[in-house]
C-alpha cells in the first residue's frame, strides 16, 4: 500500500508547497484540534487552532517520525519554544491530566500562495502524550518538550514477568512443567 498516489506526487512537485502538522488530542477537558501554524485552519471538516505565535516568540517544532524497529519504541518530540509565563503555568497545572492522553498526528500540504490544501490530512502517527519536560536557560529562554509515543510501544518489549510463566520456564528448560500450576485453582478434600 502506498501512502501517496501518483497524482499526489505530481501535486507535490509544484513550486510553492507548504507543509503543516496537525494533532487531534483527546484531553480530559475535551477534544482539541491543533496545528503548528498561526491562526485557525479549516481542513478535513474541522477547524484546527494554531499554536505558534511568531510575534509572541512562541514557535512549535515537530521532530521526525522514525520507522519502528524491534526493541525500540518509536516516538515524536514536540517542542514549544518561547512559551510565556501563563502558558507554562497552564501546562504545569495540567501535566498529570495530559499524560497518557490520546494524540494522533496528521500531515497536510498547502499551496503557499493561495492557502488551499494540495493534499488533505494524512494520519501518520497514532499515539499518546508522555509527561512534559520543561527547559529553562537563563531568564529569557523557555521551552516545553512533549513526547508522543506510539500506542503500540509496549509491544516492542517483553511483558514484565514473562520469564516467570510456564512458556518462559519451558523456553529456558525444555520439558520442565514446574510453573504450570501457578495460579491454578487448588481443591483439597479431607476425609475422616
Amino acid at each position: 500500500m502506498t501512502f501517496y498516489t501518483v497524482e499526489d506526487l505530481d501535486k507535490l512537485s509544484g513550486p510553492h508547497i507548504q507543509r503543516a502538522w496537525f494533532a487531534h488530542v483527546a484531553l480530559p477537558s475535551g477534544e482539541r484540534r491543533l496545528h503548528t501554524g498561526l491562526g485557525p485552519v479549516e481542513i478535513g471538516g474541522h477547524v484546527w487552532e494554531g499554536v505558534s505565535d511568531p510575534f509572541g516568540g512562541q514557535l512549535v517544532s515537530v521532530g521526525s517520525i522514525e520507522e519502528p524497529r524491534f526493541g525500540q519504541a518509536p516516538a515524536v518530540d514536540v517542542v514549544i519554544s518561547g512559551a510565556n509565563r501563563e502558558f507554562l503555568k497552564t501546562v504545569w497545572d495540567d501535566r498529570h491530566a495530559v499524560e497518557g492522553a490520546q494524540c494522533d498526528l496528521y500531515f497536510a500540504t498547502f499551496d503557499a500562495e493561495t492557502g488551499e490544501a494540495i493534499i488533505g490530512l494524512k494520519k501518520l502517527y497514532p499515539g499518546k502524550i508522555t509527561a512534559p519536560k520543561f527547559a529553562f536557560v537563563g531568564v529569557a529562554i523557555r521551552a516545553i518538550q512533549k513526547r508522543i509515543v506510539s500506542i503500540w510501544e509496549g509491544l516492542n518489549f517483553p511483558a514484565a514477568g514473562a520469564q516467570w510463566s510456564p512458556a518462559g520456564q519451558r523456553q529456558r528448560y525444555p520439558g520442565d512443567k514446574g510453573l504450570d500450576f501457578i495460579n491454578a485453582p487448588i481443591i483439597e478434600d479431607y476425609k475422616k
